[in-house]
């Protein structure tokens, strides 16, 4: 069973789209430059059918861009959300944030925590604004720290 900490969890929602502005700017640019030479020379269909093509690789990148950055919002909202626990945990249970351990990277219902060694199990209201722990035991100790990649 792996356990991740809060530093594992809190630069698990960085992401790097560098490639995919990269080219979606390059095809922007193609794009461009096809419909000034157009513009000048109509009668040559060669260049409006790179205009299409052109157009369709933008609007698909776009549409990429557009569900990763929905990802992106949603990962960092689920993130913020188990931050807020974590330091609320923490100050209930008066140890420092980064001595806590989840076996998830979101909340969800019946979620383990690993405080110094103590196990305990979370369950949440239905909206997830209040939370509720008990000490548990585990029947496999075998657990693996996951730990922020340096």
């Amino acid at each position: 069973m792996s356990f991740y900490t809060y530093d594992y969890i809190t630069a698990h929602s960085q992401f790097n789209d560098t490639l995919w502005y990269v080219l979606s700017f390059l095809a922007l640019a193609a794009l461009f430059v096809m419909s000034v030479k157009h513009l000048r020379r109509r009668l040559v269909t060669r260049d409006r059918d790179l205009i299409v093509i052109l157009f369709l690789a933008v609007a698909f990148l776009g549409g990429v861009q557009w569900n990763s950055y929905n990802a992106a919002q949603s990962d960092h909202e689920q993130t913020s959300r188990m931050v807020t626990f974590l330091h609320s945990l923490s100050e209930d249970l008066n140890v420092p944030v980064t001595q806590i351990r989840t076996n998830s990277t979101y909340l969800k219902q019946g979620m383990l925590v690993d405080v110094q060694g103590a196990f305990y199990a979370v369950t949440f209201n239905a909206d997830f604004t209040a939370f509720q722990y008990e000490r548990t035991h585990l029947l496999y100790r075998d657990v693996k720290i996951v730990d922020k990649e340096d």
